[in-house]
């Protein structure tokens, strides 16, 4: 084991705390582009928009790019076409250093640039996400011996558990994506060139920060409109708001960062919604009883066993019973706990009225509105003309 710097999360809380520092004091530098994406607005960079409502890549729009230099992995590693020419230029650099010998050309990771790992799907990570969810709450719906008769009852039991939970885990999408349960690689903007354990901060040390090449690589990024994490420095990032990175972009006739934002990206909430009741419904249906038996005392003869059979819906039944004044109820109230909103509980309340309200002639309009003001707390005046009005003012 290490003396000096951190090798796995295992260590004692003393050394994990002393070896952490010692790797930030060695790893400063002047370098612009070696950044802390662990560190205030960097943490969400490339998942939230100017209003730092969460995003997605919209792959349809700007259609990711399988890489081509992975030919080391079984698997295709893809990323916004853009950055797959930028980081392909930026190989082209390396190959050409190391044949003329400006570079070490026996370096494990940095002689001969390949991608080890970039985009992971944000919807696959969320469903995941959503499959220990419903894990953790079957344990709980066992342990506690939780029954319900129909959604209404099993909301009513598993809400105070689910608000509890949110504040630390988030359940919905929007939240996950700007979570620490997100990875920056959902953006598209992520390549990284090895396959490191992150929690082994010597390995960081000796493969990368000792590299001979260390400063042609952060160089070289820096030309190309790529920055270097600063805590993963085989991770880079494109840079969207860069020259380099934008002159990229034109090639696909983007033109700005705020273009960048606003087509190859969309709203993590956006198609959400649906997605939101069939979670619901699924995890019902996953944790419902097949019958429910309990004793009642009917009378001086004794006590009778007592059998329920839990209702069993189609999904079509499910969401014509539960409307989607419903079901925007209960994501509003999620939403407010997973952004630790500064509204009152009498704010809340009256914004799920006016929302609902505004519901009735466009859903879709209406949690667009919802997340606008749920990011931007300070600007909610509670009336419904007040939560449209702000909409079509920053509808794209």
């Amino acid at each position: 084991m290490s003396i000096l710097y951190k090798e796995k999360n295992s260590e004692t809380a003393k050394d994990l705390f002393n070896k952490k520092s010692l790797y930030r004091f060695s790893t400063r530098s002047e370098y612009p582009n070696l950044i802390d994406f662990e560190f205030a607005e960097k943490a969400l960079y490339g998942r939230v928009d100017r209003l730092y409502r969460p995003i997605i890549p919209r792959d349809y729009f700007l259609e990711l790019k399988r890489i081509p230099s992975d030919t080391d992995s079984p698997s295709s590693k893809y990323a916004l076409n853009f950055v797959v020419d930028a980081f392909e230029k930026l190989r082209k650099q390396f190959q050409k250093k190391a044949m003329r010998g400006e570079i070490a050309r026996n370096d494990d990771f940095l002689s001969d640039l390949s991608a080890h790992k970039a985009y992971v799907n944000p919807v696959n990570e969320y469903n995941n996400h959503i499959s220990s969810y419903t894990n953790a709450f079957e344990k709980i719906t066992n342990d506690k011996n939780i029954r319900f008769v129909n959604f209404e009852q099993f909301v009513q039991k598993m809400l105070p558990y689910l608000k509890k939970s949110a504040r630390k885990r988030p359940f919905t999408m929007p939240a996950f994506v700007k979570s620490i349960y997100c990875p920056i690689n959902v953006t598209g903007l992520v390549i990284e060139v090895a396959n490191i354990k992150c929690d082994n901060d010597m390995e960081k040390i000796e493969k990368f920060y000792a590299s001979k090449n260390w400063n042609f690589y952060v160089n070289a990024c820096n030309n190309m409109g790529f920055m270097v994490d600063r805590n993963n420095p085989w991770r880079i990032v494109a840079d969207i708001a860069s020259g380099e990175m934008l002159e990229m972009a034109e090639n696909y006739g983007i033109t700005s960062t705020d273009e960048i934002l606003n087509i190859a990206f969309k709203k993590a909430h956006r198609d959400y919604f649906n997605t939101f009741k069939i979670i619901m419904f699924n995890m019902y249906t996953r944790l419902r009883k097949k019958r429910i038996t309990r004793l009642s005392n009917v009378d001086q003869t004794g006590d009778k066993i007592v059998v329920h059979t839990p209702v069993e819906y189609t999904y079509q039944q499910f969401i014509e019973q539960y409307d989607d004044a419903y079901f925007l109820n209960l994501y509003c109230q999620l939403r407010f706990i997973e952004e630790e909103s500064h509204f009152s509980k009498s704010e809340q309340e009256r914004m799920i009225d006016n929302l609902i309200e505004l519901s009735n002639t466009n859903i879709v309009k209406t949690i667009d509105c919802f997340e606008i003001i749920l990011n931007r707390t300070f600007d909610y005046h509670g009336s419904l003309s007040y939560i449209s009005n702000t909409l079509d003012k920053t509808r794209e």
